[in-house]
């Protein structure tokens, strides 16, 4: 029984190593099947695709930009007011676009700034975003302060 059993286990051992050494053969080719060249049409999309919404009351949308970059350059599609300042922005700042995470320690001023919400959603680096922010204490107020150039403006106090 256990003769067999290891022959069992040196048969697995040699088609693993086999498996392996066959994936490991690209054939003599240099070129990746996922490059434009070897398919003639892939594209690749780009590292920043954003939607901005801002509603300035908090309800109803007063603005919508779209922000499309690659790296710190936008690229002509996008339809921002400020695009070459937002794209450096999200570039040299991705974690302005990571949610808060609140917790006990957090000391906001209970400064009031208005109604105010912007929403940026799409992908930075490949990743998801879907970031609000919002002037409803000192902590939103810093955010939103932090990411004008994104934002547009910080909306004024009604």
């Amino acid at each position: 029984m256990q003769r067999t059993m290891t022959l069992l286990f040196a048969g697995l051992l040699l088609g693993a190593a086999a498996l392996l050494a066959g994936c490991a053969d690209d054939g003599g080719s240099s070129q990746s099947p996922a490059s434009p060249s070897s398919t003639g049409s892939s594209v690749e999309a780009p590292l920043t695709d954003l939607q901005v919404s801002i509603r300035a009351d908090g309800a109803v949308e007063s603005a919508h930009y779209r922000l499309v970059c690659d790296g710190d350059a936008p690229l002509p599609e996008s339809q921002h007011p400020n695009a070459a300042k937002a794209c450096e922005l999200v570039q040299a700042t991705p974690a302005l676009l990571a949610s808060p995470k609140p917790g006990v320690n957090d000391a906001c001023t209970m400064q009031y700034g208005g109604p105010a919400v912007g929403v940026v959603s799409g992908t930075l680096d490949g990743r998801v975003v879907n970031r609000e922010f919002n002037v409803r204490d000192g902590c939103g107020i810093s955010d939103w302060d932090a990411a004008v150039p994104l934002l547009v403006e910080m909306p004024s106090l009604q």
